[in-house]
């Protein structure tokens, strides 16, 4: 067990890799009346492709968000939601494009909810019912999504930013592709993924960092697999299309323009990178941007405006969207903008941009469930959430500068629209 104190925000942690691989980490908080629990796999949408031994393995699209479903369920009939609210605890899930977390919050009985964190997810039960039962389920789940605007927009720009890269590919699947999942095809990947030393274990609160490594190791098995090798393909530099649109019942057209870049996310530099990313995002289309002020000021988009960075295994991308009558104005008005910031940011402007990013990770630290979720990021990643503090402090408006000059290059660059019918 290591504990690493952070002065520059008064912060502690408390992490612990087991003999089987399981990496835990604890935030200690003192006097904190809720605590959060996250066990977290390293495995999303996108790990479609991999090798186990000496096989290669394809699998249908949204099988880890189909397995997020099934590992609830438990032999008797009931499911895992329904014995965490017999103690109080609040559960949930969720799937990305990266990972798949088990988490839940309470007041109350800690270690108790923790132990059934631990033996739900990892003691699975899937049949040949229940898995078509759950076709059912998600390929409504599926309907009701694709009937979402802001989702298809969203969607569509994935799959017109990357052409190989799985991240092009829906979080949930098809109906086609979840009607391919079979009883074998869940165990194969669930048996593959869902081993300790491919999760982590990450906890916030008023807590003991010794009882949870003491749960934990009694609970689990101690074998240590060895991990599979991960295909993403070779995507290259270039978007898969320029543009794309869809029609459904909205009143005022939405947008998602997206840029992306190939380059390291894991380790150091992908800790350095992403936070560069972070913070380009905000300088370019961020609440007090020019480009935000301009385009709010003209009336060309309406207060539900956002920038964001997302970050995937080997590519950072950056989307744009909102509400806009004339989407493609706002797509120019954002490449200049990109072009102006690639030769030069204002010192003042960014550096209050980056106190306000340092403002709200340092905000962030008291929020349990933020925390956790990403810290278990930063794990699979390979560093230390902590540690982008001192890294952000350092980042320089020049390094912001040259990412969104590599960003928002012409052929790296698609609009996403979702129009009325």
């Amino acid at each position: 067990m290591k504990e690493n104190s952070y002065l520059s925000c008064n912060q502690k942690m408390i992490s612990h890799t087991c003999g089987n691989g399981l990496k835990i980490c604890v935030f200690p908080k003192p006097g904190f009346r809720r605590a959060y629990a996250m066990l977290a796999v390293n495995y999303g949408s996108v790990d479609i492709t991999f090798t186990s031994g000496n096989e290669e393995y394809t699998s249908p699209l949204g099988v880890a968000h189909f397995l997020e479903h099934k590992v609830f369920e438990q032999p008797d009939g009931g499911n895992a939601l329904q014995t965490f609210a017999k103690t109080g605890a609040s559960p949930n899930a969720f799937t990305s494009k990266t990972m798949t977390a088990y988490h839940f919050s309470g007041t109350e009985k800690f270690m108790h909810n923790l132990e059934i964190l631990l033996d739900f997810v990892t003691s699975p039960y899937f049949t040949v019912e229940n898995v078509a039962k759950e076709q059912g389920i998600i390929g409504q789940e599926i309907s009701m999504v694709n009937d979402r605007p802001g989702w298809k927009v969203y969607e569509n720009l994935m799959s017109s930013l990357y052409s190989v890269h799985p991240a092009k590919d829906s979080i949930i699947g098809t109906v086609e592709s979840i009607g391919k999942i079979t009883r074998e095809t869940l165990f194969k990947c669930y048996n593959t993924f869902y081993v300790p030393s491919n999760m982590t274990l990450c906890v916030a609160g008023d807590v003991s960092a010794e009882k949870i490594i003491a749960t934990a190791e009694s609970m689990l098995s101690r074998e240590r697999i060895v991990l599979p090798a991960r295909d993403y393909g070779c995507e290259p530099a270039h978007v898969a299309r320029a543009f794309v649109e869809e029609r459904m019942e909205t009143a005022i057209p939405l947008f998602g323009i997206g840029a992306k870049c190939m380059l390291r996310t894991d380790g150091e530099d992908g800790m350095r990178n992403r936070l560069v990313a972070e913070l380009a995002a905000d300088v370019l289309a961020g609440p007090s941007s020019r480009l935000y002020a301009k385009l709010y000021g003209n009336g060309d988009i309406g207060a539900e405006f956002d920038a964001e960075a997302m970050v995937l295994p080997g590519s950072i991308a950056m989307m744009i969207s909102g509400e806009s009558r004339n989407p493609q104005k706002v797509l120019d008005e954002a490449v200049a903008a990109a072009q102006s910031l690639a030769t030069d940011i204002d010192y003042s402007y960014f550096n209050r941009i980056k106190k306000a990013n340092l403002g709200a990770s340092l905000r962030s630290l008291d929020r349990v469930k933020s925390l956790c979720h990403e810290q278990v990021e930063a794990t699979f990643a390979g560093y230390d959430y902590l540690d982008t503090i001192d890294v952000m402090n350092e980042i320089s408006a020049a390094e912001v500068s040259a990412f969104i000059g590599k960003m928002f290059k012409e052929d790296r660059i698609s609009l996403s629209v979702v129009s009325g019918k």
